[in-house]
């Protein structure tokens, strides 16, 4: 007589939901704590042996198991779970408290996040600021998803012929004999990250933050992470007092209460940081 014990699928659902709970955690910490997407992809930022686009296609796909989880886990369990809030209903109003106090606070929360007040603004900003700090102005990427140009499209953005491009890059012991060829593919092939080849493309040549720089709209447009910044630097940066900025955003409709981040002031008028920009020239 066997003494092997049948297989238990609701057993099974809910120890798979706990591991996939943490490893969902896992994830989503990581996720909080990486650097934007122009640095880990400029250069191939990874903890844990993983890239940021590996750990947000883990998270998502955790994710959506964990929700067909608890739908299956509802569904094997209906019964017992119907006849359990039956009977509580019935028998006492503990149920029914409980329930009402779990929906107001769950909206309570939903409600904090979404207009970004305390305590939840604090998590909010916490996060951003661990995000910010992954910039020291060096790591930055001349462009968003430079990592996807060509090394014909570089060189126009240098303003450099792209033949004198090849044979620098060839004698600098990366092969290249097509100027389609990606940064993030040329990278790939000779095991370094894209920011390297760049740094041999535009060495002797000014580098992207300072061409950049010399264009205070142009950083936003590019994605470089301008609309973190406050809306007093960005005054600073177009030579304009506050009263200055304030007058001429005042004038193209854009309200401005106290100095905060430019994507804040975007989002409550309903305009792209770049039109904030764009109200200043």
């Amino acid at each position: 007589m066997s003494n092997k014990k049948p297989f238990k699928l609701r057993a099974f659902i809910s120890v798979y939901m706990t591991i996939t709970s943490i490893l969902i955690a896992i994830s989503g910490i990581i996720l909080y704590i990486a650097p934007p997407g122009r640095i880990a992809h400029w250069s191939y930022w990874s903890m844990l042996g993983l890239t940021k686009d590996e750990w947000q296609g883990i998270h998502i796909i955790f994710t959506f198991i964990i929700v067909i989880a608890g739908i299956l886990h509802i569904i094997y369990n209906w019964k017992p779970l119907v006849s359990y809030l039956s009977n509580k209903v019935s028998g006492t109003t503990s149920i029914r408290k409980e329930l009402s106090y779990s929906i107001v606070a769950t909206l309570l929360i939903f409600v904090g996040t979404y207009y970004h007040v305390p305590p939840f603004s604090f998590v909010l900003d916490l996060g951003e600021s661990i995000t910010d700090s992954w910039s020291d102005g060096t790591n930055e990427p001349p462009s968003s998803h430079a990592e996807e140009l060509t090394v014909a499209e570089i060189s126009a953005q240098l303003n450099l012929n792209t033949k004198n491009v090849m044979q620098k890059l060839n004698r600098s012991g990366y092969s290249v004999t097509d100027s389609t060829i990606t940064l993030e593919v040329l990278a790939e092939k000779h095991g370094v990250v894209p920011s390297d080849i760049y740094s041999i493309i535009s060495s002797g040549k000014i580098g992207s933050n300072n061409k950049m720089g010399s264009n205070p709209g142009s950083s936003y447009s590019q994605g470089s992470g301008y609309g973190r910044k406050l809306i007093s630097e960005v005054f600073d940066e177009h030579n304009l007092t506050w009263e200055e900025g304030v007058k001429l955003l005042n004038k193209n409709g854009i309200e401005v209460n106290e100095d905060e981040k430019l994507k804040n002031i975007a989002t409550r008028n309903k305009k792209l940081p770049v039109d904030i920009i764009n109200a200043l020239k």
